[in-house]
């Protein structure tokens, strides 16, 4: 309540003083109580939608919690039809409870006011074309099927309309496909003849356009991957969650490869689930990331490097996330290669605790590859005794630092949890993200802040001479 007061304050000052803005205020388009019936799905709109007052719409069923709203023709394997109706006003009272009263609103035939005068808009009656519209496209979808409404009520301040979803539960809308029939072939839906018992329910919409959307991490380190093509080679424990953060970040396409498959025991701190067991671990990312995002391009390589990795016309970035020396090598010609290229970067964590993350980057233009930056930047750090905590990610593995994780493994591994692993690679990720906006050649050291020492982050900038043809 004191939030809500102090608002409250602030917005009558405002006013008093002649500085309201109601772009910011407590103003909507549509006012009244709040606009959602419980268990009603979401409506998720993307598209712009043509400039129509009127335009017929499918909603395609994505889960139970969801439809998406589509234009153009009938999309393959069904949808319900939708009028999209844009109002010449906004609804200053709401849109009611029952479609008689939602008509009523429409043409501002509201209840009376406080002073007793009734409220009226000061536009044409809308609710014949609207009622006509919608009994249209209820007699063209199933019997025993809801029908939708979504409206497009402009704002009083300008800009996208605001948009509202509106459902005549299947019984109410049967009724209206029944009053339709019953007419006959002149379809043209008098206000008057509804029954004033029609209810109507509310869906909450998520409003995705483009014109009203604003992404939360505009601004931060990772948006420099928005719109890129990413290769990730190496899908452990690093690789698997930098895959998805590249995703989660807007990339456009993510390329995948890795030759091994999932088994339970990688669950611990792998970005899969039970479900993916027995699976390439390419493929299984691949899925994942697929259900994350429905824009990006997802690519999944079962080998090593994908069967064209001589070819990166058109990627933007390459990291290396399998730990191999032999990888590092074939980053490191492809840095030696005239032309554009990708930024090329090495990632790596340590075997103690996971708690470690090393971002070698190598930025288009950068004779040496991230293999020579990263052994560059090994002499710098075991030379100095302030960077001590990072000196394991360079010297041989002790006894203890590696685990055998089942009987009978012949490969060991590292510790590290899934909350250490996947802090390390959102951390690298983001540093990352910030060489794709402002190229720059270097190594990152990183430590999360239970690690066993300091500094938490150390960048070494790459300063070694062009390498000699």
């Amino acid at each position: 309540m004191r939030a809500l007061l102090s608002r409250l304050w602030a917005w009558l000052a405002d006013a008093a003083a002649g500085q309201f803005d109601a772009s910011q205020a407590m103003y909507h388009a549509v006012g009244g109580v709040l606009h959602h019936t419980p268990g009603t799905p979401t409506l998720v709109v993307r598209a712009p939608g043509p400039d129509r007052r009127i335009q017929a719409g499918y909603l395609i069923t994505r889960t139970k919690h969801r439809l998406d709203l589509v234009y153009g023709p009938p999309p393959q394997g069904g949808g319900l039809r939708v009028p999209v109706v844009s109002l010449a006003a906004a609804l200053p009272l709401g849109g009611g409870t029952t479609l008689a009263e939602l008509m009523a609103h429409l043409d501002g035939r509201g209840p009376a006011s406080a002073q007793g005068r009734p409220v009226r808009a000061a536009v044409s009656p809308q609710s014949p074309a609207i009622l006509t519209t919608l009994a249209t496209s209820a007699i063209r979808n199933p019997d025993n099927t809801h029908q939708y409404l979504i409206l497009a009520v402009p704002h009083p301040v300008g800009g996208p309309p605001h948009l509202l979803g509106a459902r005549l539960p299947a019984p109410a809308a049967d009724a209206l496909r029944h009053a339709v029939r019953a007419q006959g072939a002149a379809l043209n839906i008098d206000v008057s003849r509804i029954r004033p018992d029609l209810p109507i329910e509310w869906c909450p919409v998520s409003d995705e356009r483009p014109a009203v959307t604003t992404r939360r991490d505009q601004g931060t380190p990772i948006s420099g991957f928005l719109g890129k093509h990413v290769q990730v080679w190496g899908c452990g424990g690093i690789g698997s969650w930098m895959a998805e953060f590249a995703v989660r970040a807007g990339a456009a396409q993510v390329s995948v490869c890795d030759p091994g498959t999932v088994t339970g025991g990688l669950l611990v701190r792998q970005n899969y689930t039970e479900g993916d067991v027995g699976a390439p671990k390419a493929q299984a990312l691949a899925q994942r990331l697929q259900a994350i995002s429905d824009t990006v391009v997802v690519d999944a390589h079962d080998g090593a490097v994908p069967d064209n990795a001589a070819d990166l016309t058109g990627t933007d970035v390459l990291i290396d996330a399998t730990v191999t020396i032999a990888m590092g090598h074939v980053l490191d010609q492809f840095a030696a290669v005239e032309g554009p290229r990708p930024v090329l970067a090495q990632v790596a964590t340590d075997t103690r605790t996971g708690t470690l993350g090393l971002l070698s980057v190598c930025a288009p233009g950068t004779a040496h590859g991230p293999s020579s930056i990263d052994t560059a930047a090994g002499k710098t750090v075991l030379a100095d005794p302030a960077l001590e905590l990072y000196h394991s990610l360079w010297q041989a593995t002790l006894g203890g630092d590696e685990l055998v994780p089942t009987r009978g493994c012949s490969v060991p591994t590292f510790h590290g949890s899934s909350a250490d692993l996947a802090a390390v690679a959102g951390t690298l990720t983001s540093l990352l993200g910030m060489h794709l906006v402002a190229p720059a050649s270097g190594t990152h050291l990183v430590a999360l802040p239970h690690a066993a020492g300091s500094p938490h982050h150390r960048f070494l900038p790459h300063d070694l001479p062009p390498a000699v043809p």
